[in-house]
């Protein structure tokens, strides 16, 4: 089973290819922006690992630091701070322990991997290459004596997409013996909402916590082929499109024993405040979502 880790940063140019390059090696990433929600991540999703900077919005490292070792099921994970200050400055503010460990920024992705291996006590190697930016603490880079070339542009990126099964059952079927059209959505829903649980958001969190909320405003089917009672079914959901206060859903479902694609479904959704006024997408949530962004999976 993936042993999973806790990213506590506010940095959120580095988290994005951090979680991308530890999830790479085989682990589970989940991602808070502030001490306020990696504390309450810390205590949901009980990581077997905490990576996390001293100086963020909702509280400092310091007292997330404490509040996690007084809590019973947090008082022995792993805390790795990774910061820009020294390990003496670090010293003078949190009581080191045995399972708290120290890493200076800037630091390469291959030292951070090279610790969180260390500690849990895994050999594991990123698929893909990492390069994580430098802390705003680095010194900056000499300036070049000659104008640059422009560089080629990056080959397109296939987005990435959450997979899950169900099986069809009675209740999913009409008069005919196949799936009921309307209950494509249904699965479309499922497939959204397990995509977001998966990166560590809760619909629920984001209309109770954040009140944002993501009515419907389009909703469209493509019926492929049909499907029957008992039939195992593949439903894989990406993000089409990430608008400024819009997202849209694609979802395909396959038969998991023909691999014959049995429907395409799509929806639009505005995102709206509790006054239901459009409200732009969270900087810490756009970064999560961007690599589900794109035309879908190759099959």
């Amino acid at each position: 089973m993936a042993r999973t880790i806790l990213v506590v940063d506010d940095d959120v140019s580095l988290v994005a290819p951090l979680k991308d390059g530890l999830e790479s090696a085989g682990y589970r990433v989940a991602v808070a922006f502030d001490a306020a929600q990696g504390l309450l991540l810390a205590h949901e999703v009980k990581p077997d690992l905490i990576i996390m900077d001293f100086y963020m919005p909702g509280g400092d490292g310091g007292g997330a630091y404490d509040r996690l070792r007084a809590a019973p099921d947090t008082a022995d994970t792993p805390v790795v701070f990774s910061t820009g200050m020294t390990l003496e400055e670090l010293k003078d503010k949190i009581k080191p322990g045995a399972k708290t460990f120290f890493l200076r920024k800037p630091v390469g992705f291959t030292g951070i991997l090279s610790v969180v291996n260390q500690v849990l006590g895994e050999d594991r190697k990123a698929v893909s290459s990492v390069t994580l930016p430098a802390s705003a603490g680095a010194p900056a880079p000499a300036p070049a004596s000659k104008r640059p070339e422009p560089a080629a542009p990056p080959a397109p990126r296939m987005a990435k997409h959450h997979e899950f099964s169900v099986r069809v059952t009675y209740a999913d079927t009409d008069k005919a013996g196949i799936i009921y059209y309307a209950n494509y959505l249904k699965y479309l829903e499922l497939g959204r909402t397990e995509l977001m649980r998966s990166l560590g958001v809760r619909y629920r969190d984001l209309e109770i916590q954040r009140k944002l909320f993501l009515p419907a405003v389009e909703a469209r089917c493509e019926y492929l082929a049909p499907s029957r009672y008992d039939d195992l079914l593949t439903i894989r959901t990406w993000i089409a499109e990430l608008g400024r206060a819009s997202v849209s859903f694609t979802c395909e479902v396959w038969d998991a024993d023909t691999g014959v694609k049995t429907a395409r479904v799509h929806s639009r959704h505005a995102i709206v405040n509790d006054l239901w006024r459009p409200a732009r997408v969270p900087a810490d949530l756009r970064v999560l979502l961007t690599p589900y962004v794109g035309a879908g999976p190759e099959v």
